[in-house]
């Protein structure tokens, strides 16, 4: 007997007289994964009676495989018998489906480069379409699930339990990677992993100053390995607006290329720090297979703490039916993807105009992510930018810079509305009455290079 069919019958055994086994199978056995013909139907037989919550016994297996309209249906009632009183060895069955699984992965890897191979050496052979199907075959693998799924006894759970409870003691109760927002960090305990959290507000508003300053936090001075992705911005106009909340140089004085020698000074200091950190910016279109492609490569190459994605919307998911279930798909393989990578994944998000066509408050509610699919549904955390200057441009009770977060969804703690201050200089976001933590010291080497009495220009 080969060693495949002896992990078949291994299998198929211990389900029938191990009751107690029969979760682990079924969580990560599958009926394609059986070679030998009256396996695989004993199996399919036993899984149907699972499925339906049936007992799973000899009798019940007889009843369900006479059912069964096989032509093998006949010799595989004669083969349980054998099943049962098959010879097993102790503490044999892990090594069975670690076998039955290895074999089906590597059958696929195979069939996969010999796809490849085929491709590439057809005569319209076009670099393109082999590497979409590779990201397709990544991203919609069958066997992802089973290979990053992790098994914890108690134990190491209440052990992991303890170590997070000992960051969070020795960090003011934070045991994320910290947003740089201090009441927003306490309410959440710091962004976790896992953690797929959305900030949505209307265009314009500041999703993009909102993200870009969590990664000034998080990356430049906090020594994190984070990735921007931009769907509206190329790399070079993301790279502007973060080194102008990092450096406190105004926006607009970057782009005109006009510095003082003071913003000189701190541009030069930001662009140390920056090129230093663990800040990666790419921008562009991009469909959701390149965006899991791209982290997942990150994260196995050069390590990734935590991924801002702006903005959701803006991702396309090809084959969905209509433009609400595309989102969903986004939304959920984010989700999906934060969990087996044990990273927090930042989703900035769009909200809809009802908010500008409601009455006099234009505070943001769950219900405006709505047509954005199962956005709300899948996110751990979801909150609000609001800025009343926003809404109310010419209101007397306005005050200067005033600024919200709301959190409207917390799966794993309690709600809030957070002030802020946005400054629309930068643009930038800061905790209220927050005193800058800019570099003012100009390098002596940079003042002595430049006139004091002259503009730089910069692009």
């Amino acid at each position: 007997m080969d060693i495949q069919k002896r992990a078949e019958n291994v299998i198929l055994h211990e389900a029938l007289n191990n009751p107690g086994e029969i979760h682990q199978l079924m969580d990560k056995i599958e009926e394609y994964m059986f070679i030998d013909p009256l396996n695989k139907l004993i199996f399919q037989s036993i899984h149907t009676l699972y499925i339906n919550q049936d007992p799973i016994n000899a009798t019940s297996l007889f009843v369900e495989l006479n059912k069964s309209k096989s032509i093998f249906s006949k010799e595989a009632v004669l083969h349980v018998s054998k099943i049962i009183s098959f010879d097993v060895g102790y503490k044999e069955l892990p090594d069975a489906i670690n076998l039955l699984v290895c074999q089906s992965i590597k059958n696929e890897h195979l069939q996969l480069a010999q796809k490849v191979s085929f491709m590439t050496s057809s005569n319209d052979y076009e670099p393109e379409k082999v590497l979409n199907f590779l990201q397709d075959h990544i991203t919609n693998n069958k066997y992802k699930a089973l290979i990053n799924k992790r098994s914890y006894d108690n134990q190491s759970l209440l052990d992991e339990l303890e170590e997070k409870m000992k960051i969070a003691s020795e960090s003011n109760g934070v045991s994320g990677i910290r947003t740089g927002y201090h009441e927003f960090d306490e309410i959440t305990s710091g962004m976790q992993p896992t953690n797929l959290i959305v900030v949505a507000a209307r265009p314009g508003l500041g999703k993009s100053a909102f993200g870009l300053c969590i990664m000034k936090t998080a990356s430049i001075r906090g020594n994190k390995k984070g990735l921007f992705i931009s769907c509206e911005m190329d790399e070079v106009q993301v790279m502007k607006r973060l080194i102008a909340v990092d450096s406190g140089v105004p926006g607009y004085s970057i782009k005109k290329g006009k510095l003082t020698p003071k913003e000189r000074g701190r541009f030069e200091r930001s662009k140390r720090r920056i090129a230093a950190s663990g800040v990666k910016i790419v921008g562009g279109s991009f469909t959701i297979t390149d965006v899991i492609s791209m982290v997942y490569k990150m994260k196995y190459t050069e390590g990734l703490d935590y991924v801002i994605v702006d903005y959701i919307q803006k991702i396309t998911s090809p084959g969905a039916q209509n433009r609400t279930n595309e989102v969903g798909d986004v939304s959920r393989k984010l989700k999906d993807m934060a969990n087996e990578l044990r990273i927090p994944i930042v989703a900035l998000a769009q909200l809809s105009r009802a908010v500008e066509m409601r009455g006099g408050d234009k505070r943001p509610q769950l219900s405006d992510l709505r047509e954005s699919g199962d956005i709300e549904q899948d996110a751990d955390i979801v909150s609000f930018l609001y800025r009343p200057s926003y809404y109310f441009k010419d209101a007397d009770s306005l005050v200067p810079n005033q600024a919200f977060i709301f959190l409207a969804k917390h799966r794993d703690g309690e709600l809030a509305d957070i002030e802020l201050e946005f400054e629309p200089e930068m643009p930038a976001w800061k905790n209220k009455n927050e005193v800058g933590d800019y570099d003012d010291d100009v390098v002596q080497s940079t003042i002595e290079r430049f006139d004091n009495n002259n503009d730089f220009d910069l692009f």
